[in-house]
């Protein structure tokens, strides 16, 4: 058989006639019985399909507003015949005598499937709508919405007048039973039948006008005044469109059910948000009048997410669309390849063996000549795949898939991929009968090559691309010279095989028995190489395209501003700080190395390295000396001089041009030339950043570093930026921090002393951190703490300065003022000498309220052992009262309460201050307390001026007049809030915050799940979050009311709308009891029992209930209904009645016939049990 022709291989007529394209509106019932014939269910096929009937079925039973359903799939997957597939066979219209569901289920073969569309097309009867959004005649222009088209294509299938006008005529003429009276004069005046002449909108406006006129003169006093009235007045929306679609269903298609299926809606909406949000209207419109009565099916090339993800525009509505399609059938291309074999490919039964047997003399050969290698598992060249599919090979089918797909938008080639060459099965069949390859008249044995499937789908190349590979034969010798440059043009569209020449000689092997072509094909890739019309790059051989050339010219086209530089160098150097550079001075405390650079701080730290850069040569001695002589003056910090050579420069640029290029074209990237191009180009600013970081690593190294004028440059050993600069960070800080030794000390053992001060009865055998400070010294024989130098005295003297400004020195100031230079000092030491000038008698405390003198007493111990409460408390000096104090009392007296004091003696002094204090001490206690039980922010604001109030009544005169001076400043503060308070916090104001958080705490937690809140209450929301938690919220209050109120009247809206349904529901389901048989046979208290849970869902609750719970219950209503009906049964027939509930026998899912047939038995060996026992049953 090796010497006849492949064409005698086949099983049926090769050059029988295949459809392009299916097209989804066609009519003719030869043409719909082939295509259902030919149809072939894949088992992916088969489950779609088979989730789709289920959840149509299910519908009625559980209404719901998922009815939309995407079908997307690559060109040729068959997403149109899927799509029509399902529109037939759901409305089961009769196809040459047979139903299309029948006939479409009996193709499907399987017992699920065939269960399913039987109960569909026996329970649900249902209309359908099928077109083609694109091609469809009847619609006007491009720029039609989508609801338009599907209004006047609906309008023509229930037999309407497509027009507007003249459907909004026919539909309330009928509506007025006048209808068939309008027919008729339009037939007694023309002579003609109205619905034959409708459709002719240009005569058929001005007839219905004059037949108007003639009907009632009055109304229509001229023969063109309707037609003047109302011509192009009709108009229609997604919402009027759902709303007709429930109305006129009724009217002329009673018990029906709805089907829309609409064809290329991905290409009629892509790119258009208009057309989008149309859609999406139109989807949700249909969803939420028709409650599952009313479908819609639409196919696109691109999934669902994929088109949406490619607008820019109005994101968060778009994205909203994800939502209204539960259901999103892709087709795979996993399936085409049987699809293929199946309706082209498919063998005779001598071909099978002859094939078989050629294939089992050269299989090892044949296999290893036609390996690819690639990134993902190829489809497996066997005895089966290759007779299902010869001469075609398994792993061509996905390469025509990828390559075709590939085509669809690519510079220099139509958007779409159009004509003979449009489905992989067309393809198939033109390899094997297109003059150009006429593989069936080849001699068996011959298999096809990929530059065969080059030049079918040649026309759909970039021209340009195109022009090249033409030329090469004229322009190089090599006979493969050619076919490999179309192997490679086309393995650039399928990204996960390698463009090698293995497998590119792989892909152009001849036949069965050939030879390996490797040799000659490496030899045409040298040649094409050295003519540049192929180029090696890291992903394999390509070819140069156009944008290629143009992204060069592009990208040489960019320079860095100096600016655009600053940053780059900017980059660079902060990632020489991670992590960041650091030293332990004497071993207690870790020091941060900071990074400045040009006077911008970059990162934060303890001491800062000023960072600066010059161009090599007099540039950069200059700003060397420069910095030297800062360093002289600015004594705290590092700076350091950097020189940039030619080469930092280059790479500077070019890497800039990365950063650049990506940034312009990284977001634009459609095609697969420009995302391979962008892929490159990342790999370019890699090299670019990483050879960049190394010069400025060196230069950096070899640079000029001063120090107080002193040089502190890396040695030439350096390798490590940031060891260099730990290392002169440990040179520097003893010089900067030089008292941080004075408070030098572990953190063991400075806790030790911390809690020893807290029980010692004297300061003998103190643990040792006090000698190591020298805290401690001898007097006369006895042990004293150090406090007239040293750091007790450094200390005692910030807290005095903090006093004599009429202030207190709180904890947190201590720590903060003294970790800065020249100190350096830690925390927890603070903390300590703090605790030590308590326990020496030379400052007080005051926590909480509280005055501390005593380093010994709980609340000392209290107050000091916590970090919070430490920061918080404030510190005043101990000392007798002279009379400056009373002066400074005196001033503060009159700044605090605007008088002045009687006499200048400390008695009348503290007894006037006491007095002012006790006069505003409850109103800010009762501001404080207001804040507290009303949980708002800016309690711990008054907080400590209360302590400070409550120290100077209860203290003694000395302690109250030393306080007083040093916090008169926070208690003003405090009195003046106070009253803001008073003032702003009125009942109703209050009632407006309490209010205000309860829409946080459970309206908001709410909205905040729904998916169609507005953006506009969502910031609403989180700016009513922020102001709730400012202390000055007071200030705020008519922001707070009405962000307050937007959220409140949203959740009423939706809890009045969730309260209505549920009434309206449970209304319905009391009459359906009411209406039920033996209702009426019952007494009045039997009713009144056996109603009230759905009475309860009737009416109004007296206690406001969550939208939640109103949903659950609506949920709830038919189950109680049922109950009660079962009930009412029992009540009437007694204990004959009894309750089969159908779930228990489908609990498992149903998947075969034989297991439909095994629960239906038991349904029914039930059923016939209870009533040989005389029960009546109840089926549930």
């Amino acid at each position: 058989m090796a010497n006849e022709p492949i064409k005698s291989l086949f099983a049926n007529d090769i050059h029988r006639r295949i459809e392009e394209v299916i097209k989804v509106d066609q009519t003719s019932d030869d043409i719909l019985r082939d295509e259902i014939n030919e149809y072939v269910v894949t088992d992916a096929i088969r489950s779609h399909y088979t989730n789709i009937f289920d959840a149509f079925r299910e519908t009625p039973n559980k209404p719901h507003e998922g009815i939309a359903i995407w079908v997307s799939g690559f060109f040729g997957s068959g997403k149109s015949s899927f799509a029509k597939m399902l529109g037939l066979s759901i409305e089961n219209r009769v196809v040459a005598g047979i139903p299309a569901g029948d006939r479409f289920a009996q193709k499907a073969g399987d017992n699920k499937l065939q269960v399913l569309l039987k109960a569909i097309n026996e329970q649900i009867p249902t209309h359908a709508v099928i077109f083609d959004v694109s091609t469809d005649r009847g619609i006007r222009s491009g720029n039609q919405s989508l609801t338009e088209i599907m209004y006047g294509l609906f309008l023509q299938s229930l037999g309407y007048a497509k027009d507007l006008d003249l459907s909004e005529l026919e539909i309330a003429l009928e509506e007025k039973e006048q209808l068939e009276e309008f027919e008729a004069e339009y037939g007694r005046i023309f002579k003609k039948e109205w619905a034959h002449e409708k459709g002719k909108v240009a005569f058929a406006l001005s007839e219905a006008s004059r037949v108007l006129h003639s009907l009632d003169p009055e109304t229509y006093p001229m023969a063109d005044s309707w037609v003047k009235a109302v011509k192009n007045k009709a108009d229609i929306s997604p919402g009027k469109l759902a709303e007709r679609a429930n109305e006129l269903m009724k009217r002329r298609r009673p018990g029906q059910a709805l089907m829309f299926v609409v064809d290329e809606v991905g290409q009629f909406v892509a790119r258009d948000v208009q057309k989008m949000l149309d859609l999406q209207a139109v989807v949700q419109s249909l969803g939420v009048k028709g409650r599952g009565k009313h479908w819609i099916v639409v196919t696109s090339q691109e999934k669902l997410g994929e088109l949406v993800s490619g607008l820019d525009d109005k994101k968060i509505e778009l994205a909203r669309l994800m939502d209204r399609f539960p259901l999103q059938v892709h087709l795979e291309p996993s399936d085409i390849s049987e699809v293929t074999s199946r309706r082209v490919l498919s063998k005779n039964a001598p071909a099978q063996k002859s094939l078989g047997e050629l294939f089992d003399q050269h299989r090892g050969r044949f296999t290893e000549h036609t390996r690819l290698t690639a990134d993902i598992k190829l489809p497996e060249l066997t005895r089966d795949s290759f007779i299902d599919l010869y001469p075609l090979l398994p792993y061509q089918i996905d390469l025509i898939i990828q390559v075709v797909s590939g085509l669809r938008t690519q510079g220099g080639a139509s958007k779409h991929v159009g004509g003979a060459n449009r489905t992989i099965i067309k393809l198939a069949q033109q390899l094997l009968i297109n003059p150009a390859v006429n593989l069936s008249d080849q001699p068996v044995g011959s298999v096809a090559r990929l530059d065969q499937v080059y030049d079918l789908v040649e026309g759909n190349i970039g021209s340009e691309v195109r022009a090249k590979i033409s030329a090469i034969s004229k322009e190089l010798e090599h006979p493969l010279a050619q076919p490999v440059a179309k192997v490679i043009c086309l393995l650039q569209y399928v990204k996960s095989v390698h463009r090698t020449a293995e497998n590119i000689s792989a892909a152009l092997h001849p036949g069965v028995a050939g030879d390996s072509r490797l040799a000659a094909v490496k030899e045409a890739l040298r040649q094409l190489e050295a003519a540049n019309k192929v180029r090696l790059g890291d992903d394999g051989y390509r070819i140069p395209t156009p944008a290629e050339d143009d992204w060069e010219r592009i990208r040489n086209g960019i320079s860095p501003k100096p600016g655009d530089a600053h940053r780059i160098y900017s980059e660079v150097l902060a990632a020489f700080w991670q992590p960041q550079p650091n030293h332990t001075l004497f071993d207690t405390k870790t020091f941060k190395a900071g990074l400045s650079i040009h006077g911008r701080e970059i990162v934060d730290g303890d001491m800062m390295f000023h960072v600066q850069l010059a161009e090599v040569g007099a540039s950069f001695q200059a700003l060397a000396t420069e910095l030297r002589a800062r360093s002289q003056q600015e004594r705290k910090s590092v700076f350091w001089a950097v020189a940039l050579n030619d080469a930092i420069d280059r790479e500077t640029v070019e890497l800039f041009r990365s950063k650049e290029m990506l940034a312009r074209k990284e977001r634009e990237a459609k095609t697969a030339d420009e995302t391979a191009l962008i892929g490159e180009e990342k790999i370019r600013q890699r090299r670019h950043q990483d050879e960049l970081r190394r010069l400025i690593k060196a230069a950096c190294l070899a640079g000029s570093v001063s120090f107080r004028g002193n040089d502190r440059s890396p040695d030439d050993r350096a390798v490590d930026m940031g060891k260099s600069a730990a290392d002169i960070l440990s040179d520097v800080l003893p010089e900067v921090f030089d008292r941080f030794k004075e408070a030098a000390a572990k953190p063991a053992d400075v806790k030790k002393g911390v809690d020893a001060l807290f029980t010692a009865d004297n300061l003998q055998g103190l643990p040792s951190v006090f000698g190591t400070l020298g805290l401690l010294r001898d007097e006369k024989g006895k042990t004293v703490f150090r406090v007239e130098s040293g750091a007790l005295a450094e200390v005692l003297s910030r807290i005095e300065e903090r006093a004599n400004y009429g202030d207190t020195a709180s904890g947190r100031f201590l720590a903060d003022e003294l970790a800065k230079e020249p100190f350096g000092w830690d925390f927890e030491v603070v903390r300590l000498l703090v605790l030590s000038l308590l326990r020496a008698g030379k400052i007080q405390a005051t926590s909480k309220g509280q005055t501390i003198d005593s380093a010994t007493g709980i609340e000392a111990r209290d107050t000091f052992s916590n970090n919070n409460f430490f920061r918080q408390a404030s510190f005043l000096p101990k000392k007798g009262i002279e009379f400056e104090e009373l002066v400074k009392a005196s001033e503060a007296f009159r700044d605090t309460f605007g008088s002045e004091v009687r006499e200048l003696n400390a008695g009348a002094i503290v007894a006037e201050v006491r007095k002012e204090i006790a006069r505003h001490e409850d109103p800010v206690a009762s501001a404080h307390g207001q804040l507290i039980a009303s949980r708002l922010p800016g309690a711990t604001v008054l907080e400590g001026a209360i302590g400070q109030m409550k120290a100077i009544l209860r203290g003694s005169e000395d302690n109250a007049i030393a306080t007083f001076n040093a916090s008169h400043r926070s208690i003003k503060d405090a009195i003046k809030r106070a009253t803001e308070l008073d003032q702003a916090l009125s009942e109703p104001r209050l009632r407006d915050l309490d209010r205000a958080r309860e829409a946080l705490k459970t309206a908001w937690p709410f909205l905040r799940a729904e998916s169609d809140v507005s953006e506009e209450l969502r910031v609403k929301a989180a700016e009513l979050e922020d102001l709730l938690a400012r202390e000055t919220f007071y200030r705020e209050l008519p922001t707070i009311e009405q962000n307050a109120s937007a959220i409140d009247a949203e959740y009423e809206r939706r809890f009045d709308e969730a309260l209505e349904v549920r009434i309206a529901a449970y209304t319905q389901a009391l009459d359906r009891l009411a209406h039920t048989p033996g209702w009426d046979g019952i007494d009045q208290d039997q009713q009144q029992r056996l109603a009230a849970p759905l009475e309860r869902g009737k009416t109004r609750d007296q206690e406001r209930v969550p939208i939640p719970q109103l949903r659950s219950e609506l949920d709830a209503c038919e189950t109680r209904l049922q109950d009660a009906i079962a009930e009412l049964h029992r009540i009437v027939d007694g204990d004959r009645v009894a309750t089969v509930r159908l779930v228990g026998y489908f609990s498992g899912g149903v998947e075969t016939e034989e297991q439909l047939d095994a629960a239906l038995a038991g349904i029914r060996e039930e059923c016939s049990r209870l009533i040989g026992t005389g029960k009546k049953v109840i089926v549930q």
